[in-house]
């Protein structure tokens, strides 16, 4: 759930003047960066993403389609203000933190952060074949929360009762999928060098993101999870699947063996008590959610808030370009602190991470590079090639108290055609054992084949 960060007088307020206060900041860095001969920013947008579209019937979207088409959505409408405006610059920085304010806080729409956030935690529940609904689609203007909703309690109940860790990592997909969305339009603005400007969203999502963790230790969250049941009364499909996403990820992290019906009856008298409050949990509960909201601080360094795209060291040859920021995300087994260096030089663009994932008292380390849009040629056809190969030791079976780790990897290859031309298409493959990777829906071993659409902004 998306309870727009809480308070929605205060915590909109907040964002929206953060949004401001970086556009006035930073008067020209972002746009001046972004090189007019720039080339275009492609959007491989999956038509096709096996076997989670597959498995139970046709379902849709995944987190890699919900992804790419947020991405779209994000890099269409901050160039087609900026085109509009032309160099009207300062008209164009107050009318995207406008469109961004509107569409994250205001009415979350198709395509926006807001909906992205929702159909992660969706994309949790379909692999596994239970049906949910994005409330995103009712359109209510400044609602005080938004519900995955349709959810049934027997889904909840197997869920937690047959794959604990996905329960888990089913409450904290949602800012997964925010701070997804954050990497894949910074990594357009350093390698593909997009001109679109994307500072406010990046200040909207961490700010509302780091006030959602922390305010699941706050008292104020208990009254509010009281109203959100009255409201819900005896209408079980209403209900949201969680509540406050962080009370309950850190209740049943702490819990992986209780029985969801341990929560007891829904004050209505029918069905489960969904919701955690802050007063269910145990002072150690807390104080493990206060530590990890916290560590969301580590979002904030980021240069990418303040538009700048990183230095460029002269080499001979092509000059080298560079910048590196830090993340914070939870996951089924306590959080990853990562390290992420951007490098290109010439037709070489890598990304590299250094992972290090943490449970309750040990912290296992990872390692990953990408290779990113390789231009090729075969045949006379022009191919940008994709690689992603990473390895890691993390909490044994995604336990939060694991004193040991499991091995693992991932390797995926994507192909995309286009080259100049507006339309395009590609395919991709990626194998990974078990374990827990941002954006892929799997903890188990799995096997994915996308294909789809490449469309070119220019």
């Amino acid at each position: 759930m998306v309870l727009f960060r809480v308070n929605p007088c205060s915590s909109v307020a907040m964002n929206v003047r953060a949004a401001i206060f970086v556009s006035l900041l930073c008067p020209s860095l972002a746009f001046a960066q972004a090189p007019a001969d720039a080339p275009p920013v492609r959007i491989d947008i999956p038509a096709i993403d096996a076997p989670y579209n597959t498995e139970h019937g046709y379902r849709a979207p995944s987190m890699q389609q919900s992804l790419a088409l947020s991405e779209g959505f994000y890099e269409g409408t901050h160039r087609w203000i900026q085109r509009a405006w032309g160099e009207h610059v300062w008209y164009a920085r107050f009318t995207i933190v406008a469109a961004d304010a509107f569409d994250t806080l205001l009415l979350p729409l198709p395509g926006s952060d807001g909906w992205t956030h929702e159909e992660y935690h969706r994309a949790v529940l379909g692999r596994r074949g239970f049906d949910s609904f994005n409330d995103v689609y009712k359109f209510r203007f400044a609602a005080d929360a938004i519900a995955v909703s349709h959810v049934e309690d027997a889904d909840l109940m197997a869920l937690k009762r047959d794959r604990p860790a996905e329960q888990v990592r089913m409450s904290a997909a949602g800012i997964e999928g925010e701070y997804d969305l954050v990497q894949r339009l910074e990594g357009n603005q350093f390698f593909a060098r997009s001109p679109a400007w994307h500072a406010p969203l990046y200040w909207i999502v961490k700010i509302g993101s780091a006030e959602y963790v922390a305010s699941g230790s706050s008292a104020d969250t208990n009254a509010e999870t009281d109203e959100m049941n009255r409201q819900d009364g005896a209408n079980v499909e209403a209900r949201d699947f969680t509540g406050h996403d962080f009370t309950a990820w850190v209740y049943d992290l702490f819990r992986p063996d209780e029985a969801y019906a341990a929560r007891g009856v829904h004050p209505s008298g029918v069905g489960i008590d969904r919701y955690i409050k802050p007063s269910d949990l145990t002072a150690e509960e807390l104080g493990y959610l206060r530590h990890e909201g916290h560590l969301q601080l580590l979002n904030f360094v980021d240069p990418f808030l303040i538009g700048w795209r990183g230095v460029s060291i002269p080499v001979k040859g092509s000059p080298l370009r560079l910048t590196a920021n830090l993340g914070h995300v939870l996951t089924p087994f306590g959080h990853t602190v990562d390290t992420n260096v951007f490098l290109s030089r010439g037709r070489m663009s890598l990304l590299f991470v250094a992972h290090a994932y943490g449970n309750r008292e040990h912290t296992f380390p990872g390692l990953e590079a990408r290779l990113v849009n390789y231009p090729i040629t075969v045949g006379g056809h022009a191919l940008d090639v994709s690689s992603r190969v990473a390895f890691w030791r993390q909490p044994a079976d995604q336990r939060f108290n694991a004193a040991e780790g499991d091995g693992g990897g991932l390797i995926s290859v994507k192909v995309r055609s286009g080259g100049v031309r507006r339309f395009g298409a590609f395919a991709e493959v990626q194998a990974k054992t078990a374990g827990w990777v941002a954006g892929t829906e799997a903890l188990d071993r799995n096997v994915s084949v996308r294909a789809g659409v490449s469309i070119a902004l220019r």
